[in-house]
């Protein structure tokens, strides 16, 4: 019995009651009572086909712009002839499918134009269950929740959920600004970085150079722009510049060498 079946039954109840005396009004509102905890029973156990069965807290994937990653699914059914159709999608994108495959095909005509020719299955390993999705040259708008669907003529559909995090991670650029005065002055750029990086200064002991306040740019893209600027008050025969994401668990480390530079600091005191 279908949810639509059980609901139009159940309105049909409720418009002859209003007719009927009190005795059989009581043994109709039991009737009806029993055909709404049916119709819970078939919701929860999702027992009829073209149902979907949702697997809870979705597995987080990280990636980085401009590589490759694959968001892993598979299924577990034995039965050789019954394969699915399988479906991913991505929540908040219109057209919302970026894989289709039916029939041992690949179906283009749904598919969001931002992905084509960027998705695939690892076809070697079909034979295994495993429909996991390969996306290449990922971008930083990639990232979010995807939909893995097994849609199955004669069983509850199977839905498992995967998040994608795009990270974006360019190696530091560490210059001197000026060496005039006494003073040595560096700034340190970490281009393209998402999410938004931390940029601190070590001098040639890994002991913290306090620095001026970074200054930041985010593009159309989501990258960030960040520098940093820092004045040398102490003499030290080099500087690293460390860029740090700890959300995507990214540092990039760049050094350079200051000689000279406890000469130029001894002639500003």
């Amino acid at each position: 019995m279908s949810r639509h079946c059980t609901l139009k039954q159940a309105s049909l109840f409720l418009n002859n009651l209003e007719r009927t005396g009190t005795a059989e009004r009581n043994h109709r509102f039991y009737v009806l009572v029993m055909y709404y905890y049916l119709f819970l029973v078939a919701v929860l156990r999702s027992s009829c086909t073209g149902e979907s069965l949702m697997h809870d807290t979705p597995e987080k994937v990280l990636a980085f712009a401009g590589g490759d990653t694959i968001l892993p699914c598979s299924f577990n059914i034995t039965d050789t002839d019954d394969f699915p159709t399988l479906e991913w999608s991505k929540e908040g994108l219109q057209p919302n499918v970026v894989f289709l495959y039916r029939d041992g095909c690949e179906i283009h005509e749904m598919k969001n134009p931002a992905f084509e020719y960027r998705t695939s299955f690892i076809n070697s390993e079909l034979q295994n269950r495993n429909i996991s999705l390969r996306i290449s040259n990922v971008q930083l708008s990639d990232a979010g929740k995807y939909k893995c669907m097994r849609l199955w003529k004669n069983a509850p559909w199977d839905i498992t959920t995967v998040e994608l995090v795009v990270g974006a991670a360019s190696e530091p650029k560490l210059s001197v600004v000026s060496a005039e005065r006494g003073e040595v002055t560096l700034q340190c750029e970490a281009n393209c970085w998402f999410l938004e990086p931390e940029i601190t200064f070590l001098d040639d002991q890994g002991n913290d150079i306090p620095a001026d306040d970074p200054g930041r740019h985010q593009d159309t893209s989501g990258c960030y722009t960040v520098t940093r600027r820092v004045t040398l008050q102490d003499a030290t025969n080099s500087v690293t510049c460390r860029v740090h994401q700890p959300k995507i668990n990214q540092t990039k480390n760049t050094e350079i060498l200051i000689p000279g530079a406890a000469e130029l600091l001894e002639q500003s005191l």
